[in-house]
């Protein structure tokens, strides 16, 4: 076989030394695959930018003082460069972010066994040609709530529901409250292999094997979340597993709505790294309302989600409350809100009955509010919900 038929390997980053052992390993362990190295100095983090000729797969190796090479790799174009494995520190929040950001279809935490850095390199040979088109990635939508008992499983569950049922692609619901798991509850359903199972076995998961770790609501909305004899404590949950088990569950699924409850820990900022879009749910309380203003610094200056990505929902809104849409306005500096009336007779029934809002009641001023929630997200349009809120309840319009 002459090089020009093998599958060709570019492993880059700043340890020459490191890098030879990774060459090494995977030419002697994968057949008819050649590598070469890529150096990169300091000063040089958009390097990777001019490979020519394009490799069939790029290995970028890092260490925790080059973070800024994954970080030019977030700003450049996923069509423009091979395909993407990641090798580096395990536990680092900020690589792991900027390795789902980039488009990385593979995280190996160091130290890497040779079968590991294999058998990722074989996936991608796998796959189809570069230039035939693959299957779309998922849009990531992750609901955060300001604080607990603002309604973020409420809003969560109805918004997966509504992106099953209104774009008809399919859609997951995952539960990361690995400590409560709700959301089966909200749907009836029972979570089955569920979320612990599927990380621990990510390695062996492809289309074929993941249907049995999530569970199928009548609707065909999928749910991943942790069976209650299964529930873990959030540091129970490895990050790079999870960002593992992310990429393959974006692979198959065209929405995935995520509900992060009101955690920024590891596996959740994993989620948040992956983001179309961020829905901020709040409430209309002093004391809320400041939670929501240290949970958007967070977000925008502690994580990097841009601040035009995420969508802030008041839910539960009343009109002659102490906390007005101005204030909320101010506070976040978040000009575009979506508010969610109170209807409290007919979400308490939802959520008693096992039955989701949009189901139990889909005229319900909530449902249609999530509902033309779900409208902006895929058309990116900000919708006023001021003629929603008179429709619903003439009190607001003061009829």
């Amino acid at each position: 076989m002459t090089n020009n038929n093998k599958f060709k390997v570019v492993l880059a980053g700043r340890s020459e030394r490191s890098l030879k052992t990774l060459a090494e390993a995977l030419e002697r362990t994968a057949g008819g695959v050649v590598c070469s190295i890529h150096l990169i100095s300091d000063g040089q983090a958009d390097s990777l930018s001019d490979l020519e000729p394009l490799p069939d797969v790029l290995v970028l190796r890092f260490d925790g003082e080059s973070l800024s090479v994954l970080a030019a790799l977030v700003d450049s174009s996923a069509d423009s460069r091979p395909p993407l494995i990641v090798v580096g520190p395990a536990g680092d929040p900020e690589a792991m972010r900027l390795a789902v950001r980039s488009g990385a279809r593979d995280f190996l935490p160091e130290p890497v066994q040779a079968d590991d850095l294999v058998a990722a390199v074989e996936r991608l040979r796998n796959e189809p040609a570069r230039g035939t088109p693959g299957p779309r990635r998922a849009d990531v939508i992750v609901v955060n709530g300001a604080a607990g008992g603002v309604g973020t499983s409420l809003v969560a569950c109805n918004l997966a529901l509504a992106f099953a049922t209104e774009s008809r692609a399919p859609t997951l619901l995952l539960d990361l409250d690995v400590a409560g798991a709700p959301l089966t509850g909200f749907l009836d359903v029972s979570a089955g292999l569920g979320l612990p199972a599927a990380l621990a076995e990510v390695e062996y998961l492809d289309e074929q094997a993941l249907p049995g770790y999530v569970a199928k609501h009548h609707s065909g909305l999928r749910v991943m979340g942790t069976p209650a004899k299964s529930l873990l404590s959030p540091g129970d949950v490895d990050p790079d597993r999870f960002a593992k088990l992310m990429a393959i569950l974006s692979s198959n699924f065209r929405y995935i709505v995520v509900d992060a409850s009101h955690s920024l820990d590891p596996v959740a900022v994993v989620a948040l790294g992956m983001a179309r879009r961020v829905v901020l749910v709040v409430q209309q309380s002093v004391l809320q309302l400041k939670q929501a203003a240290r949970m958007m610094n967070a977000l925008c200056n502690e994580i990097g989600v841009p601040s035009d990505r995420i969508l802030v929902v008041v839910n539960r809104y009343q009109k002659r409350s102490t906390v007005a849409l101005d204030d909320i306005r101010r506070a976040l500096g978040h000009e575009q809100l979506t508010a969610l009336p109170s209807h409290y007779k007919s979400v308490v029934a939802s959520v008693d009955s096992g039955i989701p809002l949009l189901e139990y009641d889909h005229t319900s001023p909530v449902a249609r509010g999530i509902i033309e929630l779900q409208h902006e997200i895929v058309g990116g349009v900000h919708v006023e919900h001021r003629g929603l809120l008179r429709r619903a309840l003439p009190i607001f319009s003061g009829d």
